[in-house]
């Protein structure tokens, strides 16, 4: 006599099924027996190691080197862990068991699909070399190809599909460690043609893009994660936060790091999760420094000259700006750039996360009166006065509301206003040019085309336009590589050292003529 696998039932063993609970008993014995897991798994990918600690570099930096570093080995981590192979059936009917010592995959798949024997051992074998790891673990491109048409010929099956999800994370991890990052993209998109509702995709993506400091590309990739998986990790958290932060979102990255799951720390064992917990502790204490306001006696009150303005001009002002123009033709105009520059200002201030210390005076002029006061060029649409904090346009032959292309130059000259003050003076012109043209909207390669792109990378930048364009070329790479985030820890720094080079060596640990001739070299590349 034998025992029902599932209710227990003494039966005889040539029963078909069990006369109490009806299960067929040849099924119930095969579902019961134990079957050993091969997971498909790669070795974590190592965080790259953090750059030599310098005794100038501002707690803010070297937490982010710390959360950086750990950023870019979080998520394969986590990803490679979690793509294992689901648990899988014995043989049907009918097809010998395959002698590798392994669970097998299932041999009947919908629409005829089957397996033979040879494919079941060869899959078998290969579940098993992949579990095993080492050297010879990863795949051939004979052996990758060979699972793809299986898995495309056998669509439902689920273990099939972890195999072969597997491989390409495998594949993928390995091209983002040597920084083959096509080949990487090219990999992510044949996971998503064999399944792109599985969410370990989009959080390998996530870091396979923070790799390049595609940080809105991270960020989106990290977001699709937690909405397909509704799991909010440490890890996952961190890679969102760091991101954020590299964008120029530090409030939304410290609410990121104020989410529940982080008061689960104490008790992480998950070492993605424990690393993640260590530099997320950092970077809050970090920001925390970062923003606690300096001494009265660190940072000198900067002195500016008085501005000269005609008695004669009428004034309107608000809380932040104090508009001077010339009589009733003028009003509406005026009364135009007045709220254009605060809801300028309103927005300036969210990217910044500063503003100007004082009111700023805005001069309309006429166009004569304007090039005589102010010794602009004829093609200038507006200026801005280090000396003495004034933005002034010219306004005469404009209609008696603001056209679209003057809204452009007060955001231009604004952000002038406050990249100066909040640099003390010391930026540079090209970065203050850039980041105006910037703040306004200008892309390089909108405002450029591909064979002006090339001449502009094979100019020398002596003209006044392509002065203009390369300064938005490495402002616009300076904030996409480097976050809106540190470009403002860039400029207060300047004003805490007293010079734009001390800023740069004190947030990014070289010089300024080093980083421009970095970000030069890879526009030249890129274009020439």
């Amino acid at each position: 006599m034998t025992a029902c696998p599932k209710c227990g039932k003494a039966v005889e063993p040539s029963a078909q099924s069990c006369p109490v609970c009806g299960v067929i008993l040849s099924k119930a014995r095969a579902v019961a027996r134990p079957v050993a897991r091969p997971v498909v798994a790669a070795p974590a990918a190592s965080p790259p190691p953090s750059p030599p600690d310098r005794s100038h570099a501002s707690p803010l930096l070297a937490a982010l080197k710390v959360g950086l570093a750990a950023a870019a080995g979080i998520a394969a981590l986590v990803a490679i862990q979690r793509m294992r192979q689901a648990p899988v059936p014995t043989t049907a009917p009918g097809l010998p068991r395959a002698t590798v010592a392994a669970s097998v995959l299932p041999t009947i798949a919908p629409e005829g699909g089957t397996l033979s024997q040879d494919d079941v051992a060869f899959l078998n074998a290969l579940s098993l070399r992949l579990a095993r790891g080492g050297g010879g673990a990863m795949p051939t491109d004979q052996e990758t190809g060979r699972v793809e048409q299986l898995q495309a010929a056998n669509r439902d099956s689920e273990p099939l599909r972890n195999l072969l999800m597997g491989i390409y994370l495998r594949r993928a991890d390995r091209d983002l460690q040597a920084g083959s990052f096509a080949q990487v993209d090219q990999t992510l998109g044949k996971m998503r043609l064999v399944d792109d509702r599985e969410p370990q995709i989009y959080l390998f993506e996530a870091q396979a893009r923070a790799r390049q400091n595609d940080w809105a590309g991270a960020l989106s990739a990290a977001q699709k994660f937690e909405g397909m998986s509704g799991e909010a990790t440490p890890s996952q958290s961190f890679l969102v936060a760091v991101s954020l932060e590299k964008l120029g979102r530090r409030p939304d990255a410290l609410a990121v790091l104020d989410r529940p799951v982080f008061e689960t720390c104490a008790t992480a064992t998950d070492p993605a999760d424990v690393s993640a917990c260590t530099a997320a502790r950092q970077m809050r204490q970090a920001f925390l420094a970062a923003d606690a306001p300096a001494p009265a006696a660190a940072i000198a009150v900067r002195q500016r000259e008085t501005l000269v303005v005609d008695p004669s001009k009428e004034q309107i002002q608000s809380d932040r700006f104090d508009v001077r123009f010339d009589g009733e033709s003028q009003s509406g105009v005026a009364r135009d750039v007045l709220f254009v520059l605060d809801r300028a200002y309103t927005r300036l201030t969210d990217v910044y996360y500063d503003r100007p210390a004082r009111k700023i005076p805005v001069v309309l002029h006429s166009s004569q009166d304007y090039y005589t006061r102010t010794g602009a060029p004829w093609w200038s649409g507006g200026v801005y006065s280090s000396h003495n904090g004034a933005i002034q346009i010219p306004v005469r032959g404009l209609p008696s509301t603001l056209p679209r292309e003057m809204e452009d130059v007060l955001v231009h000259e604004l952000s002038h206003a406050f990249v100066d003050d909040m640099s003390g003076g010391f930026a540079g012109r090209d970065l203050q040019e850039g980041l105006a043209q910037y703040m306004e909207g200008k892309r390089i390669e909108d405002e450029l085309g591909l064979d002006q792109l090339k001449r502009l990378a094979n100019s020398n930048g002596q003209s006044v336009g392509s002065f203009y364009m390369i300064s938005l070329a490495i402002s616009e790479q300076l904030v996409r590589s480097r976050g809106q985030g540190m470009v403002n820890q860039l400029l207060k720094a300047m004003k805490e050292t007293g010079s734009e080079d001390g800023g740069f060596r004190k947030v990014f640990g070289q010089s300024g003529t080093a980083m421009r001739k970095d970000i030069l070299e890879t526009f030249w590349r890129r274009y020439s």
